[in-house]
């Protein structure tokens, strides 16, 4: 969307969704404890991803090189914080010429076309950009995500009343 001003927005990721801020603790108290004379930056990788984990202390306000068995009760919470909640800085949009969609997904050979249903599990549906289909950026997506999407509403409504 051209002539799109945004301010800067900050959204946050939680990186370990499934793990609560306690069990969290835990774990990377016990990791640092098993590697005192490790720097922080060689045990990152075991939370998060090695490209992720090269950064990720300048974001937390650690000292990457910092020595596992030294970081203060602060800078652990730093880490935690973080790790919970890693913000990022949204400025603009980029434009529309770098417009891209996902790839991947549900092979469509394992949905079938008149209902979206799965042929492998009975009961789930698929639409939109959960399958394996491309198309080029400008509304071809969303037409496939609507057509999908309305068509397994259908049939599973269908399901669900039989």
């Amino acid at each position: 969307a051209a002539g799109i001003q945004l301010n800067e927005v900050t959204a946050t990721i939680d990186l370990k969704p499934a793990v609560s801020v306690e069990q969290l603790t835990q774990r990377l108290d016990d990791v640092l404890a098993d590697n005192g004379r490790k720097q922080l930056i060689t045990v990152l990788p075991q939370f998060m991803p090695l490209s992720l984990a090269q950064v990720f202390p300048a974001i937390a306000g650690v000292a990457p090189h910092a020595q596992c068995s030294q970081l203060n009760r602060h800078q652990r919470q730093a880490i935690i914080a973080t790790m919970k909640a890693i913000p990022l800085h949204l400025f603009a949009p980029r434009p529309f010429d770098e417009a891209v969609i996902t790839r991947g997904g549900v092979a469509v050979s394992q949905v079938d076309p008149s209902t979206m249903q799965s042929k492998v599990i009975r009961g789930l549906f698929f639409a939109g950009e959960l399958l394996d289909v491309d198309a080029l950026t400008g509304g071809y997506n969303l037409q496939i995500a609507f057509s999908t999407g309305a068509l397994a509403g259908r049939s599973a409504a269908r399901i669900s009343t039989l």
